[in-house]
């Protein structure tokens, strides 16, 4: 049985100064240097957090030696693993610049990550190095490329054979210090530096960087151990990409600077999901979009309460929480937050009941509105736009990397605009009503309409598209498209998906496809999507579907 003793996290663990990633690594190393604080489900392997710590110092003078210097950008193509977060937190300690790229990234899309990330290095994962070597021809600022073994194993030499000179992690980690790696840093690090670039969904036009310096990083998961009284005797559950900041940042950067510990999947599997909470003995998990409902409408067992979860974060908060709280035996919690901003309200265990579905209310340190289209503030109750500020300077993205109008525009009149429409109650409880972003939401995954219209109409035969969400029975939403062809060339849906596949992610790949003669469109040209959307909703049996004609995507 547990020990049943534990701290609290305090709302002055960690001052704002200290947030930065050598810091925190060294106090909890200092106070807690034997606890474990990292493990891999999949291999057994585990760390405490000395030697987590010391594994980031390794990789800090692996990244070094290999060329990296502060203030450089390095772009990581990595799944889940220890090194992946060593790595991270290594190029923190450096004063570099972290920029994750999604692991289902490829073609046109993965060279404007790099490219537009300015990345000097790439770090990737063996099983993707051959996807990467497709553009590393047109990345012309990527001078080298590390490759990572399987589970800390020594790559192999097929997948260090690359268009550009490449390194074997394992073999350049086992050469390197444990030391702390101070001496090659010129200045010591600051909160207010530069830690990551988080890209956006890119729903207006190509996805934008946020920058996130070490405490805007770090808030992610102090603000959510203060609103949800996250404990040191807490076990996060990671089964979420880790380049993603839900995984990286509320969840292994919460249980850092709470002291818990972190026990990490390779990726969430809805059928082995309870087995490896129990094996784990895990007190707090993160959900994304439809998770807890592929949970949920699994058949109900004796066993499903029998479980050490305590908290799940519910994002989006499900109707069906009160019933998921008593048949697994758990509380659930929900946060709002994006990429361009940060985590910044949070509907915590306790409150009233019939606010549940809300997104709760800003946490300490951020103040909301809600206004119109004028930017002046709504009614009770009055649906307007969400826009959001910090009372702290540094605790928030500080705008999008090489886009200052965009910046200056999502910033205007000193808040910052989430593009979220919602409304405020009369107890101070925001709601979240749709998007104003033109974006598509799928299991987890923010899906920018305008890249997926840009890689479409690439194809020889398309000569119009518009790419838009279609709801499912799940509430889960799927890539729509509606598409004009250019006269007297061939069209085969399967081979539009073929094309797609080649050059996007995976779950960015449209399922529903529809041709038209004509796109509905305004006096001024722009096309009426939620026509469209209307349209197809409404006779979705009779639409192409690319599930129905039984084509697997390759992940």
């Amino acid at each position: 049985m547990r020990d049943s003793s534990f701290t609290t996290y305090a709302l002055d663990t960690f001052a704002l100064r200290d947030l930065t990633v050598a810091q925190v690594l060294a106090r909890q190393r200092r106070d807690r240097g034997d606890k474990v604080f990292l493990t891999e489900l999949w291999t057994g392997r585990r760390w405490t957090y000395a030697q987590f710590d010391a594994l980031s110092d390794r990789a800090a003078r692996t990244l070094h030696a290999v060329g990296v210097r502060r203030g450089q950008h390095v772009g990581t193509l990595l799944g889940n693993s220890a090194e992946h977060l060593a790595i991270f937190f290594g190029l923190g300690k450096l004063g570099a610049v972290a920029v994750p790229i999604n692991t289902a990234a490829r073609g046109e899309l993965l060279r404007y990550y790099f490219s537009h990330g300015d990345a000097v290095l790439a770090v990737v994962d063996e099983e993707l190095a051959d996807r990467l070597d497709e553009v590393l021809p047109a990345l012309s600022g990527v001078q080298r490329v590390v490759v990572l073994g399987k589970d800390g194993a020594h790559a192999s030499a097929r997948s260090l054979s690359l268009s550009k000179p490449a390194d074997d992690f394992a073999a350049l980690m086992a050469a390197a210090s444990n030391a702390p790696p101070g001496d090659l840093v010129d200045a010591p690090v600051k909160c207010a530096d530069l830690l990551m670039l988080s890209y956006t969904s890119g729903t207006t036009g190509p996805s934008k960087a946020s920058m996130l310096s070490h405490a805007a990083a770090f808030t992610y998961g102090t603000g959510a151990a203060e609103a949800q009284g996250y404990r040191d005797s807490d076990i996060f559950y990671v089964c979420l990409p880790l380049f993603h900041n839900n995984a990286l940042l509320a969840a292994s950067g919460a249980a850092l600077v709470c002291g818990g510990s972190v026990v990490m999947s390779e990726r969430f599997s809805a059928s082995r999901f309870w087995d490896e909470i129990r094996a784990s003995q895990a007190t707090i998990t993160n959900f994304l979009g439809a998770m807890s409902t592929f949970l949920w409408t699994r058949p109900p067992e004796p066993a499903d309460a029998d479980n050490d979860l305590r908290l799940v974060s519910m994002s989006p908060m499900p109707g069906f929480a009160p019933a998921f709280e008593q048949r697994f035996g758990l509380k659930a919690m929900s946060n709002y937050g994006l990429s361009d901003f940060g985590t910044v309200s949070a509907f915590v265990p306790g409150a009233p009941v019939e606010k549940l579905g809300s997104i709760g209310k800003a946490r300490r340190g951020f103040e909301f509105r809600i206004v119109d289209d004028d930017d002046f503030e709504c009614a009770t109750d009055e649906v307007g736009e969400l826009v959001i500020r910090s009372h702290e300077p540094w605790r928030a993205a500080t705008g999008y990397y090489k886009m200052p109008e965009a910046t200056l525009a999502a910033h205007r009149n000193q808040w910052f605009h989430t593009g979220d429409r919602a409304r405020c109650d009369a107890d101070g409880y925001y709601w979240f009503v749709d998007r104003k972003k033109d974006c598509i939401r799928r299991r987890g995954e923010n899906i920018s309409a305008f890249e997926v219209e840009q890689v479409i109409m690439n194809h020889p035969a398309i000569a119009n598209v518009a790419v838009f969400p279609v709801k499912t029975a799940e509430g889960d939403e799927e890539v729509g498209t509606s598409i004009v062809l250019r006269p007297g060339v061939a069209f085969d849906e399967t081979a539009l998906v073929a094309h797609c596949a080649r050059n996007m992610s995976y779950f960015m790949v449209p399922r529903y496809v529809e041709v038209l003669a004509e796109l509905p469109a305004t006096t001024n040209q722009k096309i009426e999507k939620f026509k469209l959307k209307q349209r197809m909703e409404g006779a979705l049996d009779a639409v192409w579907d690319r599930e129905k004609a039984g084509i697997v995507l390759q992940r």
